[in-house]
């Protein structure tokens, strides 16, 4: 006996579990691309509203469904269907925020480990040739996780004999239906109304550069884009005048295309009201990344920065409190509670105040900020500085791989760390914040006749690295290598007739030739 099912029924069944269906009308251009292949069932696009992801990777799978399967892509459309997609299929800001290291086409340092066994079979599983932070961008349903599996046979038969020492179909359908818990699809994104119209205070730092702030105006120029003009000022004194354009994804995601006294520069940021925070960077091989706060000027006095964030016992300190519509001020007007003496105080301009103190405090503690009554957070209070670290642990910098591979660079810096009230429980100790170290390298000897350092170059004072060689052997290096190699990064300080000395490693390897599977 046939059971007919109606077909309202079924297509209820069918749509089931896919939140948002029917987010895109049929004069919309994700309609008339993706349709061809993804017929629609009630109004639903399969495939395309099962899936959440970022701006970043939608650009991936709409290339590659322009590049694999013949969708036609005219000028201009990229960005409209980039918009029309993550206005519905993107992530929440909080999912995005958690991959944010992937945003920029930087050399990030980020490194990503396993927390538990699950991860432990993920990444021997998937992560040898994507990043975590690649699959950690998807949100789908249970039935798309699964179709990962005959995607990878399809686009890569051979994987089957690279992932010879574990039986991969299995190991591949195990993590899937993990990742299908662990990454639900759930709902459909709605994106909120975006407004980057005003003037805006701008408050940064750049690792070998330091601390900046600046102003900026957007200006709305509808359809998600805006244009933007503004200034930097640097700590060491230098100006950067920018200009450019914005896009905003999904109500939220802004990615930015500027130029600083000329040189391009693109940022991924998060707008969040009158907040925007994120990273820009320069092109390739020092990339120059540089992270900042973006606050919208709605006309009230406001303390957003205190610089530098800690004070050391009897030490004279110049502090910079930075913000807007800052008053006048004298030294009796600027508090930081009564264990610091401020000595002198003045506005420099309305976004910048001066003020000269003295921490007569002993022991680990805070001090909360007042200007004028205005709250202006907390600075630290250490009794000295134990010891430094450099940052990144491990550096990871990529050899000259022609004009479409640059070469990439690493910035290191060194921190400034107080021991906890604990001395023997690093898990308490305090970092006071980024000090001007002196950097070197220096061989480390993993073989005999160990020669990597004299092909590596130098590092500059700064913490800037950047590779000098290219990826093709080298006639007068034992075995013909080419100029990558494994040293040691040497950073010293000196403060309060004390040297303090850290190392990290530096790893200068081979071109990334595969960028688009990170």
């Amino acid at each position: 006996m046939k059971v007919r099912i109606p077909m309202v029924l079924a297509v209820s069944v069918l749509c089931a579990g896919i939140a948002g269906a029917g987010s895109f009308s049929p004069d919309s251009l994700v309609w008339k691309k993706c349709t061809g292949c993804h017929e629609p069932v009630g109004g639903v696009i399969p495939r395309v509203e099962e899936v959440r992801t970022t701006p970043e990777e939608w650009a991936v799978v709409v290339e590659r469904m322009a590049r694999l399967h013949g969708m036609s892509l005219s000028a201009g459309e990229m960005e409209q269907l980039l918009k029309e997609l993550c206005a519905t299929q993107m992530l929440r800001p909080d999912e995005e925020e958690a991959v944010a290291y992937l945003r920029l086409f930087n050399n990030t340092q980020h490194q990503e480990a396993p927390r538990d066994k699950d991860e432990e079979r993920l990444f021997a599983t998937c992560v040898r040739c994507h990043s975590f932070g690649k699959i950690a961008s998807y949100r789908m349903t249970p039935k798309n996780w699964a179709k990962l599996r005959d995607f990878h046979l399809y686009m890569d038969p051979a994987i089957l004999f690279q992932m010879r020492e574990m039986h991969w179909i299995q190991e591949a359908d195990a993590v899937l239906a993990y990742l299908a818990k662990r990454f639900p699809y759930q709902e459909a994104w709605k994106a909120p109304k975006a407004d980057l119209s005003g003037e805006w205070v701008v408050l940064g730092y750049e690792p070998g550069k330091g601390t900046y702030r600046g102003t900026a105006r957007w200006k709305d120029a509808g359809g998600g884009e805006a244009s933007v003009t503004g200034t930097l000022w640097f700590s060491d004194g230098t100006t950067e005048a920018f200009r450019g354009a914005g896009t905003v994804y999904g109500g939220y995601a802004l990615r930015t295309r500027t130029r600083h006294n000329g040189f391009e520069t693109r940022g991924a940021f998060t707008l969040d009201g009158d907040v925007i925070r994120g990273q820009h960077h320069f092109p390739a091989p020092d990339f120059r990344t540089s992270a900042s706060t973006w606050y919208r000027n709605d006309g009230k006095a406001r303390v957003l920065r205190v610089t530098p964030g800690y004070l050391l016992p009897g030490e004279e300190t110049r502090v910079v409190l930075e913000g807007m519509n800052l008053p006048e001020v004298s030294a009796e007007e600027v508090s930081f509670g009564g264990s610091v003496e401020v000595l002198a105080a003045r506005r420099l301009d309305p976004g910048v105040i001066e003020a000269v103190v003295v921490s007569r405090q002993p022991a680990l503690g805070s001090a909360e900020v007042r200007v004028k009554g205005l709250p202006a957070g907390e600075v630290t209070l250490a009794p000295r500085v134990d010891y430094i670290v450099v940052t990144p642990a491990v550096g990871r910098a990529r050899l000259d791989g022609g004009a479409y591979y640059p070469p990439e660079g690493v910035q290191f810096e060194a921190v400034a760390y107080s021991n906890g009230r604990d001395v023997w429980d690093g898990a308490d100790d305090v970092a006071l914040g980024p000090v001007p170290a002196r950097f070197r390298l220096e061989e480390e000897v993993t073989r005999p006749g160990d020669d990597d350092l004299p092909w590596l170059g130098a590092i500059e004072p700064d913490g800037t690295y950047i590779p000098v060689g290219d990826y093709r052997p080298i006639a007068a290096r034992e075995y013909s290598g080419e100029g990558s190699g494994w040293v040691k990064v040497v950073a010293e300080y000196d403060r309060g007739g004390r040297t303090y000395r850290a190392e990290a490693r530096l790893a200068v390897t081979v071109p990334d030739y595969i960028r688009r599977i990170k």
